[in-house]
């Protein structure tokens, strides 16, 4: 009976799902995380608890009741849902078994009388906003109500973010979190404050399942968090990759504080450990500026000709090559050249600009701007320091640009990123090792392939 309702209810979700905004999580993908519940939590006297955020069709909840029932569980349970879709709660509600209770609800602002042992789940991804370009559809004034309300909000936040500070905030002590989430919190900077909470909060657990979870409906990389929140255990951290049925551990840290979590093999190994530098300690790193802020610039002409002889094309990423700068017009955007510090004062200097698409062949693109063009979009500029602690490092820019262009720092940043931002982040330019003339000979030595 519980396979047919899940089969239903995918038919269901397959044929409404462009209009629910809603991604199946893969049948076996539940299977997996319901199995990473411990078993004793089922074997406990006392009734349980056990939430599914934004529970779309309740996946997890029937495969958790599937779970009690063929094994003859004999455990009081309280299983809630929480879904804000009316369409969707029109279709689940007639099959939904007794044994679960669905509330309709704005999760992030759902105020439950209790707290849980388990909350599971695929929470939303994506920014909200009622702009065009963004999926989750969310008015200013509730926008402001989750900033007051969630302390991990930062910048340009992604709703699962809030979800996971939500969830974790309705757990009871030693209670457990089991989420399927974009691995960008990892990484990105606009998580910074959720991998703090994460360490401060208990014990932090991740499964990397890479980029193919979703496809061909979403191209994104995914872990599994599995998240106990203790205070006795804060601050640990452990690394998994699921490959080919296996759990692989990668990594530990039992003194966690919220730093970016990145992958390691051998060779970023023997990297971070010859290379006594990173970027970050030789040049100071700049973004240019957003489109936005070139469209909104009074002195910024737009056309597909310069307005005068006296006007540069403003240049992007698609402008740089390895080793290369195409000096052509490729954004439709033209700045006089009295006005070019006016954007940025560095522009007017010649220095190292690096470009940040990387995904599709792990390879960022880095050289030098000799003619000190104007930049917008997602292009950093490498800005060298002039410490007096640093006067040992003796790479030239030429020498450096040669360096993140090579396939030594293609690899690098394959292996410890993988597939999981299409673009680097500040926080990933600066911690890129860098070597000195002796570290950089040794590196060519050890080979990459």
């Amino acid at each position: 009976m519980q396979n047919d309702i899940i089969i239903k209810k995918q038919q269901i979700f397959d044929e409404n799902r462009k209009d629910f905004g809603l991604f199946f999580t893969p049948e076996w993908v539940v299977d997996f995380m319901v199995n990473l519940v411990p078993e004793e939590i089922f074997l406990r006297n006392e009734p349980i608890t056990i939430l599914e955020p934004a529970c779309g069709l309740a996946q997890f909840l029937l495969k958790i009741l599937h779970k009690i029932k063929e094994k003859n569980l004999n455990v009081k349970t309280r299983l809630i849902g929480v879904e804000i879709n009316e369409e969707v709660l029109a279709w689940l509600n007639p099959l939904k078994p007794k044994e679960t209770e669905i509330i309709k609800a704005d999760f992030l602002l759902f105020e439950p009388k209790i707290f849980f042992d388990l909350v599971i789940g695929n929470p939303p991804y994506g920014i909200p906003s009622l702009s065009e370009h963004y999926t989750i559809k969310v008015d200013n004034e509730t926008k402001e109500k989750y900033r007051a309300l969630f302390s991990t909000w930062y910048g340009k936040y992604n709703i699962y973010g809030a979800f996971i500070e939500k969830s974790i905030r309705l757990l009871k002590d030693n209670g457990i979190l089991i989420f399927i989430i974009p691995a960008t919190f990892m990484l990105l900077d606009e998580f910074k404050k959720l991998r703090t909470f994460l360490s401060q909060n208990g014990k932090t657990t991740i499964i990397y399942m890479g980029p193919d979870i979703f496809k061909p409906d979403a191209d994104v990389s995914t872990v599994i968090l599995k998240f106990i929140k203790s205070e006795k255990i804060s601050r640990q951290l452990e690394l998994f990759e699921y490959k080919e049925g296996e759990i692989i551990p990668i990594k530990s840290n039992k003194n966690w504080n919220g730093e970016i979590v990145t992958f390691r093999t051998d060779f970023s190994d023997f990297l971070e450990s010859i290379c006594q530098y990173k970027v970050a300690d030789i040049y100071e790193i700049k973004i240019s500026p957003r489109t936005s802020e070139i469209k909104n610039c009074s002195f910024v002409v737009r056309g597909d000709e310069p307005p005068g002889k006296n006007y540069l094309p403003i240049l992007n990423s698609r402008n740089l090559k390895s080793g290369g700068i195409i000096y052509e017009n490729l954004t439709g955007y033209w700045v006089a050249k009295s006005n070019i510090k006016k954007l940025r004062a560095y522009f007017g200097s010649p220095h190292i600009v690096v470009g940040l698409g990387f995904r599709e062949n792990g390879r960022i693109a880095a050289a030098i701007d000799e003619k000190c063009y104007p930049w917008m979009g997602d292009v950093y500029h490498l800005l060298r320091r002039n410490d007096l602690l640093i006067q040992e490092f003796d790479l030239s820019d030429d020498e450096v640009v040669e360096y993140l262009n090579s396939e030594y720092v293609k690899r690098y940043i394959k292996d410890i990123y993988r597939e999981i931002t299409y673009h680097l982040s500040i926080t990933q330019v600066k911690n890129i090792p860098l070597p000195n003339k002796k570290e950089w000979e040794e590196i060519k030595k050890y080979g990459y392939k």
